[in-house]
């Protein structure tokens, strides 16, 4: 007798159940209305169908559902109307570009989303029960994260997984974003700033949420300024991350939704907050920037300026620090324990 991994009896039973013509709850919302003689595409509930409703739940659009399973626009189309004749009732209500479930799609995705994650994941879960290839774990995250809340995290890691390909990418949180969207990467750390996409296609974690600091010279104007307001900060030239990162977008959101944003004056931009500093150090501008609440400034360097440090957030709130993973993926047991890491340790900060 075989062994079966119990995961695989549990895809295996659920795919039958999802794969015969369900007579759920649904169908007690069924017309009594007798139904035309059967022309329809689809003749009965198949796997894909379930799948183009779980993705279109997703992506949040035709278009974007499509691209993402690699079919034509009318194909998604026809097999959500499929899954609506099917149980009899709408799934979907689209009213131009704006897409949206009714509350029977909605439950529907509910019961079916962990059965297309499994089916979809099934070969990289056979592959790892079996471990005819070597482990894998790919992280993409913004480089401060990567040498600050991450560094012990992956230390440890490293330590009790050692034969795992552990893989590190660094990229700004936008960038970050759209490389495991891509596909590149099993796991994100990133900031997400207001104004942003949702995501409804991954499983977020919250991690962390840093205050937003100005830093400028000790006997610049704002450094004792009693009230500070954003009339004021946009006279003055700025130093800020890259505009890729979520502080960068998050502060150019702000600015804008005041009315400013076409009077920013950004001199320079770096990657990491000790730049960021030794930029303001040298007077090039003052700085926005996130960091921990305990977070020291530097001592003055030859040539530089003391720096003094005051609290905005009444003005920008906090950059919001969340780990991404494709709801479509099967969570293996490596990729799992290195989320838990983090999220213990960042909650311990």
């Amino acid at each position: 007798m075989w062994n079966t991994p119990p995961e695989l009896d549990f895809l295996a039973c659920s795919l039958q159940i999802f794969l015969m013509p369900i007579r759920s709850s649904l169908m007690a919302k069924k017309h009594s209305t007798p139904k035309p003689p059967a022309r329809r595409y689809f003749k009965e509930v198949r796997f894909r169908q379930i799948r183009a409703l779980v993705e279109l739940s997703r992506q949040g659009s035709f278009a974007s559902a499509a691209t993402s399973l690699g079919l034509a626009v009318p194909s998604v189309w026809q097999q959500v109307r499929a899954l609506e004749d099917e149980y009899g009732v709408q799934l979907v209500i689209a009213r131009g570009a704006h897409l949206s479930l009714t509350e029977d799609g909605q439950t529907l995705v509910e019961m079916a989303a962990p059965l297309v994650e499994g089916f979809d994941s099934l070969r990289e879960m056979f592959t790892d029960r079996h471990r005819t290839t070597p482990r894998t774990l790919t992280i993409v995250a913004p480089a401060p994260m990567l040498h600050g809340a991450l560094r012990k995290p992956i230390a440890t890691y490293r330590k009790k997984f050692p034969a795992v390909n552990l893989t590190l990418i660094d990229r700004p949180s936008q960038m970050a974003r759209e490389f495991i969207e891509a596909g590149g990467a099993d796991i994100a750390i990133i900031g997400i700033a207001q104004g942003d996409e949702p995501l409804p296609q991954f499983h977020v974690w919250p991690l962390a949420s840093y205050p937003f600091q100005l830093i400028c010279p000790h006997d610049h104007p704002l450094a004792t300024a009693r009230r500070i307001t954003l009339a004021d900060i946009v006279r003055h030239p700025l130093v800020l991350s890259v505009e890729q990162s979520s502080s960068h977008r998050h502060i150019r959101h702000i600015f804008t939704q005041a009315g400013f944003g076409g009077r920013m004056n950004v001199t320079t931009t770096a990657t990491n907050r000790a730049l960021l500093l030794d930029y303001v150090a040298i007077r090039l501008g003052i700085t926005i920037c996130t960091s921990a609440n305990d977070a020291k400034l530097p001592r003055p360097g030859p040539g530089e300026c003391e720096l003094t440090m005051r609290n905005l957030t009444a003005i920008f709130g906090h950059e919001e620090v969340f780990l991404l993973q494709r709801k479509s993926r099967h969570e293996l047991p490596h990729v799992k324990a290195f989320r838990e890491m983090v999220v213990k340790a960042m909650s311990e900060m």
